[in-house]
């Protein structure tokens, strides 16, 4: 039983990896035309599409049965090998597990249910691919390549970085591939995608279901991350 707890929790944190929470934002005012949307998300895919690493913050709003997390904040990496660390609370047995410590190191997770006492918990891709969210096919790129009827709402600074907010839907397909949210159709979606430069994507919102919502905010794009594998 205890075994099975320790796996239920870190299978929360892993589903969660994929998705990211962020500060507030404030909106910029401009009479500047707002960018064609569906430039902005094409431009994004294929910036988002080149990126090896990412630092991750992740809120839920609301209960999503596939997703049990409050927040997650961490790092990852798929150069030279698949690596991630950071912390999460999780909600499993109808407790709520506070900043619970993960790592994915040499393929395996580790996870501390016990602060400063880790537990390999065996390969990491078994319980969830984390190497997906920086997977082209099937990651955050995806996900702005299946934008339907995109619209440019505002602007919007995040974190000091000007960004216009996009809105739209993507089909449940790229929304289940990066991570089993439950979709059954096309869900409502939100990309804050940089004005300049090489639009990057600053931060992502899906709405699965009415009044639940995960909304993700991206940061240190292509940053190196050195992930320290636990003692044995």
């Amino acid at each position: 039983m205890q075994t099975r707890h320790r796996i239920a929790v870190l299978v929360s944190i892993f589903a969660a990896l994929v998705l990211v929470a962020g500060c507030s934002s404030s909106p910029e005012k401009s009479n500047a035309p707002l960018p064609d949307a569906a430039s902005l998300l094409k431009d994004s895919n294929q910036t988002t599409s080149a990126q090896t690493s990412v630092h991750l913050e992740l809120v839920v709003t609301g209960k999503i049965k596939e997703l049990p997390i409050e927040t997650l904040t961490g790092d990852l990496t798929n150069v030279p090998v698949v690596a991630a660390q950071g912390k999460a609370s999780i909600i499993a047995f109808g407790q709520t597990f506070k900043d619970v410590d993960f790592v994915v190191a040499d393929g395996d997770l580790y996870g501390a249910l016990t602060p400063g006492s880790f537990t390999n918990f065996g390969p990491a891709s078994e319980i969830y691919d984390v190497s997906k969210i920086l997977n082209p096919k099937v990651g955050l790129a995806n996900v702005l390549a299946n934008f339907a009827d995109p619209k440019a709402e505002d602007r919007e600074t995040i974190n000091g970085v000007n960004t216009v907010k996009v809105t739209g839907k993507v089909n449940a397909a790229a929304v289940n591939g990066l991570a089993n949210l439950g979709a059954s159709g096309d869900v409502p979606a939100t990309a804050w995608i940089t004005e300049d430069g090489d639009h990057a994507l600053i931060r992502a919102k899906l709405d699965p279901s009415e009044g639940n919502s995960v909304q993700m905010t991206l940061s240190d794009w292509g940053k190196t991350v050195t992930v320290t594998k636990p003692a044995a």
